[in-house]
């Protein structure tokens, strides 16, 4: 406790994080969250003014965060010093800049001071705490300026959208170039011609191993791998099943495999989407949750460094640790002959951060029962990359070898492990292809000899963790902005998954279709890339945030006023017009794009508001409730709902009904859709009965616990039915043959 008998104060944005830092600091510290950003630009407005002098943000307190920060003043009035121990990024130094700003009549600047926790372990909170220093006003104005720029595309851009296609879509500096990573793609796939060629393979076989080899080079040295003529591959192959095959060339030699870096960001998403299946929100949501602590039996601390990061650093101590475990656990044959330290390639700023590393290197099993699947997958993950990263390289041996005949040469080559080396912690297996030793000048037996028909495939389309990949190498966005701009992508309806592949919706292509063309320096690859580029110098203090906006804002303002010009070209292209007249006032029909979608609309809006789903799925078995006639699914704004075929000339509507009964009230259990767009089911007889589930119920009594239903599980490519009430699953095979008895 302080002198005066006042508690110092420590200010962090997250609560986790603040029940963590409480159990180390013990009585002197008072511990509160800001929940996030306290203050930004106001929703409902421009808030930056420009002019001469240069680009004026006008932050406001969040709505949300009043009693937030009602909390922090009344708490720093009564605090004797004040530490601010938001995230060691640029978020985390914009929202410390603005804590600072609300409590700087409170307290004067000497008394607030700034600590950075890099991770969140006793020692290391202590420490910082004990070196504490002040706001990197450098690192406040790139993201100022960051968060200046997406307002100016955000805000001026997006209405274009609303007034050519539709209300709801957005266009952003980042977003919209990670879309059109995809849409272009996309086309290349559609465009490309696939090209038939033929490939001869024999296999061989000596000392009672098979193996392979592929015709390269016939006996005038040119090129044989893809062959178009097929008769020319067909004489090949009854040329030479005749003839003798001997050995022109044999090589082995040691290849050694370094083990790959720790992991950054950008790499632990890519891995997580890949290897566990993890979208990088959810990835970087579990890291935060390993980042802020765990409670372990009675001891609560952070059991990883913190996760966003451009670095591959460790720090020696990291190392030194590392190295023991490996000696001690997987043998000294298994450690590198020295440490090892891998450099961060690109422009990134790194400062004092590390790579994404564990904290106090537990064990994944020691630790398993304390943590959640997701966070255990994840936690093994990191944990085997970091102490790989200082194991001995693994050793393969390579043999190749050129077989003859003919003058024909066919190429064979093989790799074998040798030494685990790093794999023996990552658990990983290598691909082998074995192939015998042979001496130059001796035959080999032919079992067999074949052409195969071959086509050229078109790129594939990008995955989560390829198009991460791709921004990142093409230094786009940065490693806090990957997760939400493919999360934005998916929830504007501009992408979808097909598989684990990402692919653009109709939308999606319309939007870069409007976009791109209108934009070309704004959301060229280069130009994005290069602001990427000013961001970091402006937080290493080379660049003022003014003078960037005033770079970026010369470039923008042409291209807007002439997209502005454009937008009734834009409206005309989009419109769609039908042979049908309108049933209510005569006028001819038209497509237009809307909130749920395409739709059939009057072209006399908004005199006249006629409109229909593009295609009209009738129910079998259900009649409009006011005129008798057929009911068709239509998309509304709390989901999907029956409605007369003939609405809104005809008002009958009726809930979506999945033909389950409420197990609380008896009533119907419907589709419905949140205010996120995600679809939920619930009693029909809400708000009397809260009734709710987040999946589909099907009418089977649960074979555990004899709950009158059953829940639909999707995930991923998962699928199977749980309890509500138990919780327990059972497979599709289980239940299929009860839930089709059901239905008769």
């Amino acid at each position: 406790m302080a002198k005066n008998g006042k508690k110092k104060l420590l200010i962090v944005e997250s609560p986790t994080k603040a029940k963590t830092l409480s159990k180390y600091l013990g009585r002197n510290f008072s511990v509160i969250a800001s929940k996030g950003h306290i203050r930004d630009l106001p929703p409902n407005r421009f808030g930056v003014k420009i002019d001469e002098e240069g680009f004026k943000p006008s932050y406001v307190i969040m709505k949300e965060k009043r009693d937030v920060v009602k909390e922090i003043k009344e708490a720093a009035k009564k605090a004797s010093e004040i530490y601010i121990g938001s995230d060691p990024d640029r978020e985390g130094e914009a929202i410390a800049y603005h804590i600072s700003h609300i409590i700087k009549r409170i307290k004067k600047p000497e008394e607030i001071k700034r600590v950075l926790f890099f991770e969140i372990t006793k020692d290391a909170v202590k420490d910082a705490i004990k070196r504490p220093g002040t706001i990197d006003l450098n690192k406040f104005n790139a993201q100022q300026a960051r968060r200046i720029l997406d307002r100016i595309v955000g805000y001026k851009v997006s209405p274009l959208l609303w007034k050519s296609v539709k209300k709801g879509l957005s266009a952003g500096r980042v977003q919209t170039v990670a879309l059109r990573f995809i849409v272009e793609r996309e086309k290349e796939i559609r465009n490309f011609k696939p090209e038939i060629y033929y490939v001869v393979k024999a296999v061989f076989e000596k000392d009672g191993v098979q193996f392979t080899g592929t015709l390269i080079k016939g006996p005038d040295g040119k090129s044989l791998q893809k062959i178009k003529d097929k008769n020319q591959a067909e004489e090949i192959v009854k040329k030479l099943k005749e003839g003798l095959f001997t050995v022109a060339e044999f090589s082995k030699r040691t290849r050694k495999q370094t083990p790959p870096p720790p992991y950054k960001t950008s790499t632990l998403q890519q891995d997580a989407s890949s290897k566990l299946g993890y979208a990088p929100r959810r990835t970087m949501k579990i890291a935060q949750e390993l980042y802020e602590g765990v409670d372990l039996g009675g001891e609560r601390r952070g059991l990883i460094t913190y996760m966003r990061t451009d670095s591959l650093r460790m720090s020696e101590k990291a190392i030194e640790k590392i190295r023991e475990i490996i000696k001690e656990n997987f043998g000294e044959e298994f450690l590198s002959s020295k440490p090892r330290q891998f450099k961060s390639k690109g422009s990134a700023v790194q400062g004092a951060h590390e790579a994404i590393r564990p904290t106090g290197f537990d064990f994944p099993e020691s630790i398993r029962s304390f943590l959640t699947r997701e966070q255990h997958s994840l936690y093994s993950l990191i944990w085997k990359r970091a102490v790989a990263s200082q194991a001995k390289e693994a050793q393969f041996e390579v043999r190749k070898a050129i077989l003859e005949n003919s003058g024909y040469r066919f190429k064979a080559e093989g790799e074998t492990l040798k030494f685990e080396g790093f794999y023996k912690i990552t658990g990983e297996k290598p691909r082998e292809v074995e192939i015998p030793v042979m001496k130059v000048g001796e035959q080999v037996k032919l079992v067999d000899l074949k052409m195969e028909k071959k086509q050229t495939e078109p790129p594939k389309r990008y995955t989560e963790a390829t198009l991460i990949k791709t921004l990142e190498a093409k230094e786009i966005g940065r490693p806090s902005t990957y997760a939400p701009t493919i999360s934005t992508l998916f929830e504007r309806g501009y992408i979808e998954k097909d598989g684990k592949f990402l692919k653009p919706t109709e939308l999606g292509e319309l939007v870069n279709d409007i976009l791109i063309p209108r934009f070309k320096e704004i959301f060229d690859y280069g130009f994005t890339a290069k602001m990427e580029d000013e961001l970091d110098k402006v937080e290493l203090g080379e660049l003022s945030w003014q003078d960037l906006l005033r770079e970026f804002y010369d470039h923008f303002k042409k291209e807007f006023e002439k997209a502005q010009e454009d937008i009734p070209a834009i409206k005309k292209e989009n419109v769609e017009v039908l042979d049908e007249k309108c049933p209510l006032c005569g006028r001819p029909l038209v497509i237009r794009w809307g909130r749920y979608g395409k739709f059939i609309a009057c072209s006399g809006y908004p005199e006249c508001k006629y409109t229909r789903p593009l295609e009209q799925e009738i129910v079998e078995g259900e009649k409009c409730p006011v005129c008798g006639k057929p009911m068709v699914i239509r998309k509304g704004k709390y989901g999907r709902f029956l409605a007369c075929i003939d609405y809104p000339k005809c008002p009958g509507v009726k809930p979506l009904s999945t033909g389950v009964k409420c197990p609380e009230c008896g009533g119907d259990i419907v589709e419905r859709v949140n205010k996120r767009g995600k679809v939920f089911y619930a009693c029909s007889n809400y708000p009397k009965c809260k009734f709710t589930l987040p999946y589909k119920p099907v009418p089977v009594e649960c074979p555990n616990c004899g709950y009158p239903l059953l829940m639909e599980v999707h995930r991923g490519k998962k699928f199977y039915y749980q309890c509500p009430n138990c919780k327990k699953t059972f497979s599709p095979k289980e239940i299929g043959l009860k839930l089709e008895k059901s239905k008769k």
